[in-house]
């Protein structure tokens, strides 16, 4: 019978092959309400249906790719498969959490440390944190070799520097040094114009500029565990929707995100912030030193007074009898010492509204002469001494006035506790050598006991009680000679805590203001060029990454881009849906119109051209130039391409499919002709990608398949790929002849008038099993993924094979001794063949099935919206079907697919076991019992039975009939074999 095709004389079919071709959903196919509906009432049949890009399993990848390392080293390097032990610690000591929490901690103490000191704790305590500062040098110290042999970056990076600086800056946080910077307080040259303050005020500014280097430290070690947190959100992510139409399941987006950072966006970020930090400390640095303090610009009363004071005892030392000279001295001093009275200072409100010390942070705690050598000492302290009387005299005409109701006096000086008034007027025993050892000091302390009812929390008898950043001396400059100075002075020691607690307050401030500007300023740099450039370099590397690993896994990054892009869309329908007030005047003032269409962006569409790249590639070069795609993307050395590579050899079943009196068809078709073998090659590489084969070659009438059997595969995973390769070309013959499109083609009037009124389009198919070269054919000019072998001209030769037999699916030998026993025995045993190519003959099985039996599908009552998320939805829906092959049964679906179990019917068990006892007697050679029945069994079935009618063929042309008999016998070399050379299939 002529078994071809038909070209639809309707508008509507012309318009559904149309559709079929281009990769739409066909207009006969429009109609239906639900199209997971609709596929699952065909059985997840992928007749002309079946969307032209299909989703392709990991499983695909090349299975002999086992590169135990990618992508490692900026030329392509792996690592070493062993590493020495010390770098394996090290890098395990510092990527541990313990380790980094405990220098997070330090780096937080070293930043705030100082400060805290400073403000809870008086000069005893110094010397534990010097030893808590020298713990954070040594660990430090250690983080920085650990990292240095660990990490392979880490050396001589700007990090690298960042914490050595940070490391060596705690050294000014020891107590000695930082007294070192402040310079010696007794010298003449640092009291002269009040360089004391100058040399104070600018030292401290250096220090804490200097500390807030530590800040980066603390920046650092929050970067590294943020960059941490992303790599596990990246190896975790799922981007979902809580849409009803996206659920879990469907919409998991399977997008490989880089688990590691990536060198570009390692190297920008590192930049980035490397400007950042530069930026800010210079700002920070210029600011603080590039400026006069306000201590330079005027002197102050402790300054005027010391001068006033050291004029009258210089009177009184030329005059020491006079007593108005004496009293003019003692109430000089006297004055001065109220006028900067300590208690009044820290009594925080000054009697009556008047203006009092405790508007000043600097109050004078200790007074006294000081010498360098002790008869001086002892001669002037008696000299300087305030009598009782006087002090006496004193307080009570300071009482007198103060509370008195007169307005005349501005100034509060306030009172002593009694026994520091007492103490005022005797005198000067009070000794405190110099931390220098070069003077000597004798004179009176104001807070030299505690008393916490006047504020005295620290008792400090001598000026080295105070932190020497806590204390500020003043002496006489005026006319006042070195060699006076160094003889003999007065000294006054003021106590700058409140200041230095204040100080310290703003500098914690500081401190969080520049870790908060830190982060702000880095986001702000880095996020631009993040949204712009990186993220869309990095999904880029992603994509290449993933279509070097496993070229064939294209099509699914191209679906998972999908998946996103819609997930998109759909949480922009419901912003807008759910748009609040607020958000309508946010989006005003900041001019975030509905109709500000954004700009696409140049990275945008090389993204998406990679994606539709590697598509190309994958259908292109199919699963034979997998080798070729991956050999070059991991060449990374060189751009230049070298496709001819030597081939690999593999096992695999092949598959050999070809279109029936397609000449023919060619002739009458002309341009529709293309049209019509891409709507027949989408049947049959649906349905070989549904049971997890791959296509090959298409060549106009022939289609090439392979099933790959990996070297480790596990017999019984071998067995079920034969099974399902003996069952997806039973599944195609169904889906050609139930398919309305092809079906169309039956009432072309041109295959009529050339084929018959009865053509249809029809396919014969062969499996052979055997090992096959896998690469490119072809040369530096053009070349063709294909696979070379004699097995593959075998499996060509059984499926012409199919003409002599009158069957449209022959299975070679070799694939039935590989697949299951239940399969086995669905396949009839034909006949035993020697084909040009194999050295030893083999049987053929030939899957009987009729597919005059099949009816046309019919068109969809239902009218399908086939918008892209439809698609994408049935991709999906075949996805699963197709991932659910390996846990069934696929021998079932010779019973449960309604298409295999009709063409099967008509088959009987009766049939098959008179048909069986023919083909032993024709080859035991018993050809004339051979004959009698397999006449019976020709027309048993109410058809014609091709393989019956083909041995009676072959014994009627070869019998050797005697004189006397018209019986059939064999031939004398008769040994069952029939040769089917390349010239007899011809």
């Amino acid at each position: 019978m002529p078994s071809l095709m038909v070209t639809p004389n309707s508008v509507d079919a012309e318009k559904a092959a149309s559709d079929r071709y281009s990769g739409d959903i066909p207009m006969w196919a429009s109609r239906s309400s639900n199209p997971i509906d609709w596929f699952r009432m065909r059985g997840s049949s992928t007749a002309v249906s079946t969307p032209t890009h299909r989703i392709t399993v990991a499983s695909r990848g090349v299975q002999n790719s086992k590169r135990s390392s990618s992508f490692t080293g900026g030329q392509g390097k792996t690592m070493p498969n062993q590493v020495p032990r010390y770098i394996t610690w090290s890098r395990a000591i510092v990527d541990s959490k313990l380790f980094t929490t405990f220098t997070m901690l330090l780096t937080v103490y070293a930043l705030c440390g100082g400060d805290i000191r400073l403000l809870t704790t008086e000069e005893p305590a110094d010397i534990f944190f010097d030893g808590i500062t020298i713990g954070c040098l040594v660990i430090f110290s250690v983080e920085i070799v650990l990292c240095t042999l660990g990490k392979d970056d880490y050396f001589l990076s700007f990090f690298m520097v960042l914490d050595v600086i940070s490391t060596v800056t705690l050294v000014l946080d020891l107590t000695i040094i930082s007294n070192l910077i402040l310079g010696d307080e007794e010298e003449l040259k640092n009291i002269r114009g009040s360089r004391t303050a100058k040399i104070g005020a600018r030292a401290t500014r250096l220090v804490r500029v200097i500390r807030l280097v530590r800040i980066i430290k603390l920046y650092k070690a929050i970067y590294e565990a943020n960059q941490a947190k992303k790599r596990k959100a990246r190896r975790a992510q799922n981007p979902g929707d809580d849409d009803d139409d996206w659920d879990d399941d469907e919409v998991s987006a399977r997008r490989d995100q880089l688990n590691r950072e990536s060198r570009v966006g390692k190297k920008l970020s590192e930049l980035t912030i490397r400007r950042v930090i530069i930026l800010v400390l210079t700002m920070l640095l210029l600011h603080k030193l590039l400026r006069i303090d306000q201590s330079q610009q005027f002197k102050t009363s402790a300054d005027f007074g010391a001068d006033v004071v050291n004029q009258a005892l210089d009177k009184l030392r030329l005059n020491p009898n006079n007593e108005t000279t004496r009293l003019k001295y003692e109430r000089a001093m006297l004055n001065y010492i109220y006028y900067h009275n300590w208690y009044t200072g820290h009594a925080g409100a000054c009697p009556g509204d008047k203006l009092c010390s405790s508007m000043y942070d600097s109050h004078l705690f200790w007074v006294g002469v000081v010498s360098n050598n002790l008869d001086t000492l002892r001669e002037k302290a008696e000299l300087a001494r305030i009598r009782r009387s006087t002090v006496d005299a004193w307080v009570q005409s300071v009482a007198k006035v103060e509370s008195s109701d007169a307005s005349m006096w501005v100034f509060a000086f306030g009172r002593f506790p009694l026994e520091v008034e007492a103490k005022l007027g005797q005198p000067w025993v009070d000794e405190c050598p110099t931390a220098s050892g070069g003077y000597h000091r004798t004179g009176v302390s104001l807070i030299d006991k505690e008393r916490e009812d006047w504020g005295v929390n620290y008792a400090a008898r001598c000026p080295e009680n105070l932190r020497r950043g806590e204390r500020r001396k003043y002496a006489p400059a005026l006319l006042v000679s070195e060699s006076r100075y160094e003889s003999w002075h007065l000294a006054f020691y003021f106590d700058t805590r409140p200041f230095v607690f204040w100080e310290a307050i703003f500098s914690l401030c500081v401190v969080c203001y520049i870790c908060l500007a830190l982060c702000i300023a880095s986001l702000m740099f880095s996020n631009d060029a993040n949204r712009l450039v990186l993220y869309p370099v990095e999904n880029m590397i992603a994509k290449v990454e993933a279509i070097r690993d496993n070229p064939l896994s294209a099509m699914k990054v191209a679906d998972d881009e999908f998946k996103v892009e819609e997930i998109k869309k759909s949480k922009a329908k419901k912003e807008a849906a759910s748009r609040t007030w607020s958000k309508a005047l946010k989006d005003a003032l900041l001019c975030n119109s509905k109709d500000n269409v954004p700009e696409l962006m140049e990275t945008v569409v090389l993204e998406k051209t990679i994606i539709k790249l590697g598509s190309l590639l994958a259908l292109g070069f199919g699963q034979a130039g997998a080798q070729i795609i991956e050999h070059n993307m991991n060449g990374i050395d060189s751009a230049c391409v070298d496709a001819m590579i030597d081939g690999a050899r593999v096992d695999c079943i092949v598959g050999a499919t070809r279109i029936r009196d397609f000449s023919t068809a060619t002739e009458v078709l002309q341009s529709k002709v293309m049209t019509f073998v891409n709507q027949i090659a989408e049947i049959v590489h649906g349905v070989v990608d549904e049971f997890h084969g791959y296509a090959s070659k298409n060549n106009g009438e022939f289609f090439l398949m392979i099933w790959r059997k990996s070297a480790d595969m596990e017999p019984e995973k071998a067995a079920k790929l034969a099974d399902m390769s003996i069952v997806a070309f039973a599944r195609i013959l169904g889906a050609v002849h139930r398919s309305p499109v092809l079906a169309a083609y039956r009432g072309h009037p041109g295959l009529q008038q050339r084929l018959g009124k009865n053509c249809r389009v029809n396919l014969s198919s062969g499996l052979h099993f055997g090992w096959a070269i896998e690469g490119a054919v072809g040369s530096e000019f053009k070349i063709d993924a294909s696979y070379l072998s004699p097995n593959v001209s075998i499996a060509e030769s059984v499926e012409r094979a199919t003409q002599i037999y009158g069957v449209n699916i022959l299975v070679a030998e070799s694939v039935i001794c590989i697949c299951s026993k239940a399969v086995s025995a669905k396949c009839r045993l034909i006949d035993r063949v020697k084909i040009t190519g194999c050295v030893t003959p083999m049987e053929l099985y030939a899957i009987d099935l009729d597919y005059m039996s099949l009816t046309v599908e019919p068109l969809p009552a239902m009218q399908i919206n086939w918008t892209s998320r439809q698609r994408f939805r049935v991709r999906q829906f075949l996805e699963t079907e197709k991932t659910s092959k390996w846990t069934t049964e696929v021998v079932n679906s010779f019973n449960d697919n309604p298409e295999i179990a009709c063409m099967r019917f008509r088959y009987t068990v009766e049939f098959l076991h008179v048909f069986n006892m023919g083909y032993q007697n024709y080859s035991q050679g018993e050809w004339q019992v051979a004959q009698r029945l397999l006449s019976r069994t020709r027309t048993m079935l109410g058809i014609v039975d091709g393989p019956s009618l083909a041995l009676l063929r072959y014994m009627d042309a070869h019998h050797r009939r005697t004189p006397e008999s018209r019986e059939y016998k064999a031939p004398k070399d008769w040994h069952g074999v029939r040769e089917l050379g390349l010239a007899y299939l011809q």
